[in-house]
């Protein structure tokens, strides 16, 4: 009987043994399975799971976006470190740097499963509201940062409070803002950070509630756009256009050429004319409205492939020109523009030359455009005797 109770319990024993280092080895999985940031030698960092490595590279597991993940192969030679997130500790500091890298999506994942664990850890939720604010999903934010305070009726986090404070400002709900204010700072009533913050954002439900504070916030997106604005309409293609408007003209010139023929335009080039004061603030960011009225001239010059150009009879050819007059018109109202159409070739010294081919511009005492062809006749025969029977 003794020796068969001592072989149930080794038996016993050596399961339970098992079991715990079955568990041991999922906890071991599971920690490894964590979120890692790696930095790479160029100063960008990538963050994800880490699901296979040896000497040479490792596999990283990431979020893309839309949903779904995608494994990425990195050389070893091209990463600078790793940082792995183990502790719950060091999962908090990792998301937060997600957060603050403006990785909002894979913050707002990691933040998830961080409150998942501990559905009442106040860092945990603030984290969380603060990427989906970060992704416009006010009403969201303010669940999750609610739930907390459901779950938690005393002793709340006051900067937690603060932050839904201002949230439920943005959401236009200005009464229970300034109550959660109030007792953010009756929580912890000797800090004075805690208290400067709550009278401030009080003050800032009042203004916000007044339309100051909106007025500001959208003053200043407003200069944020007229920088940007003011930035990419200083890279331009000076052989397309002499300004940044020209160059969209000249694009949306050619989307409609091709339309009827893909083969006939080998460039456009655009160049408009304003007052000195007209230029200078379009470049600084100025409505492009505006500067289009104060446009007084406008040159459009079209490089065509000559055989095709021929190819045309003349009647298309007057509707080429016209269709490229009327827009261009139709965009800078103030002018009358000119087009004119040339082929290039090379002269007798090898260099390339401007062969003018056709040109339409503004006849004001017969007050409407006349188009010159410089090139061999091309009439539609069929086309003229029909007019002269008159039919169209």
């Amino acid at each position: 009987m003794r020796s068969r109770y001592d072989t149930g319990m080794r038996r016993l024993v050596l399961i339970v043994a098992c079991v715990g280092l079955a568990l041991a080895g999922l906890s071991l999985g599971a920690m490894n399975a964590r979120a890692e940031t790696v930095y790479l030698k160029g100063g960008s960092k990538l963050s994800g799971k880490i699901i296979e490595q040896d000497a040479n590279a490792i596999k990283l597991e990431v979020n893309v976006e839309g949903g779904g993940s995608a494994v990425i192969t990195i050389k070893r030679s091209r990463i600078d470190r790793i940082e792995a997130a183990d502790s719950f500790a060091d999962r908090i500091s990792a998301a937060q740097r997600r957060l603050e890298g403006n990785f909002f999506a894979e913050a707002e994942r990691d933040f998830r499963e961080l409150v998942r664990e501990n559905s009442r850890h106040a860092p945990a939720r603030m984290g969380l509201a603060r990427a989906l604010y970060a992704q416009n999903k006010l009403a969201e934010a303010l669940k999750t940062l609610d739930h907390y305070m459901i779950l938690v009726p005393v002793a709340r986090e006051p900067r937690l409070l603060l932050l839904a404070a201002e949230y439920r400002m943005y959401s236009g709900d200005y009464s229970e803002a300034k109550s959660l204010a109030r007792e953010a700072a009756a929580l912890d009533p000797t800090n004075s950070e805690i208290a400067d913050a709550a009278k401030s954002l009080s003050r800032r439900v009042e203004r916000y509630r007044d339309g100051t504070e909106a007025a500001e916030i959208k003053a200043a997106e407003q200069r944020a756009e007229i920088e940007r604005l003011a930035s990419s309409r200083a890279e331009y293609d000076r052989t397309v256009g002499n300004n940044f408007d020209a160059c969209e003209a000249a694009a949306a010139l050619l989307v409609w050429l091709r339309e009827t023929d893909q083969n006939l335009s080998v460039a456009i080039k655009v160049s408009l004319d304003a007052d000195a004061r007209a230029e200078t603030a379009f470049a600084r960011g100025q409505d492009v409205l505006e500067y289009r009225r104060a446009v007084s001239i406008v040159t459009c010059t079209l490089v065509v492939n000559e055989s095709e150009w021929l190819r045309f009879f003349d009647h298309v050819k007057h509707q080429h020109i016209y269709g490229f007059y009327y827009q261009l018109k139709a965009r800078y109202p103030r002018t009358a523009p000119i087009v004119s159409i040339v082929k290039r070739e090379p002269d007798d010294r090898g260099r390339t030359r401007q062969v003018d081919l056709a040109r339409g511009s503004w006849d004001g005492k017969r007050a409407r455009v006349v188009v010159d062809l410089w090139t061999p006749l091309n009439p539609d025969r069929t086309r003229a005797a029909g007019i002269k029977n008159g039919k169209r």
